[in-house]
């Protein structure tokens, strides 16, 4: 019998659970509704909130400047053109997130959001 940390993905087998789930633990604690980052940007990247808007599906940023890599927070089937991806995966100070405790990119994260991100269907933002 497998245990939970033998194989995670026992328990999280779905693309969007693994997602979901590295979004809580990296970017939850401040993308959150009872956060400052959260309530500027109406970002809310914790795993109990289910609104794709609020998760930045065709959403306008609150906060993310100029230059951040696209139009919307998440632009379904296009990771190029989502700030959330441009903003995981970039080096640039003051555009790269996490701002906290990052001095690297983690290319393995900005992969899996890359690949949640292009599985989504085509939701038409405008």
């Amino acid at each position: 019998m497998r245990r939970l940390l033998d194989d995670p993905v026992l328990y999280y087998d779905t693309l969007n659970e693994r997602e979901r789930t590295y979004l809580e633990i990296n970017c939850g604690h401040c993308h959150r509704p009872n956060s400052t980052a959260g309530k500027t940007s109406q970002l809310f990247l914790n795993f109990a909130n289910t609104d794709p808007y609020h998760l930045g599906v065709c959403k306008r940023p609150g906060s993310a400047g100029a230059g951040a890599g696209g139009t919307f927070d998440i632009e379904p089937g296009n990771h190029a053109q989502s700030i959330l991806w441009f903003r995981m995966q970039t080096e640039e100070s003051g555009k790269m997130m996490p701002q906290i405790g990052r001095t690297l990119r983690h290319d393995e994260g900005a992969d899996l959001l890359m690949q949640w991100i292009d599985a989504m269907p085509d939701a038409g933002c405008d």
